[in-house]
């Protein structure tokens, strides 16, 4: 299933032949940690700080370059299911120090 830009188009320039992971984008917006830093130097001048976990920040921080980069920016409310390969390829260069697994959330 290809992936869709905000408008509904396939997203077939951004992907090539194969998984969305080996683009070389990919790795130079969503894996390369000094891409990363700075992109959570902008979040961060938004937001409050983030966990302490640098691995977490990274992987927070990549899967919101990956949306950008496809999507652009979709403000409140507007969200897509990440592929599992794009999830699997940024926990796997950024795993967690002290996996947990699934959890119930806490009301």
């Amino acid at each position: 299933m290809p992936l869709l830009s905000r408008d509904g188009r396939a997203v077939a320039a951004a992907q090539p032949e194969g998984c969305i992971t080996e683009h070389p984008e990919f790795h130079l917006l969503c894996l390369n940690i000094a891409v990363l830093r700075v992109a959570y130097f902008e979040l961060r001048a938004r937001r409050d700080c983030m966990d302490e976990d640098i691995h977490k920040r990274y992987r927070y921080t990549a899967y919101r370059q990956f949306v950008r980069w496809l999507w652009g920016r979709l403000g409140r409310g507007h969200r897509f299911v990440l592929p599992s390969c794009v999830v699997a390829k940024i926990r796997g260069t950024f795993p967690t120090e002290t996996p947990t697994g699934f959890k119930y959330p806490e009301y």
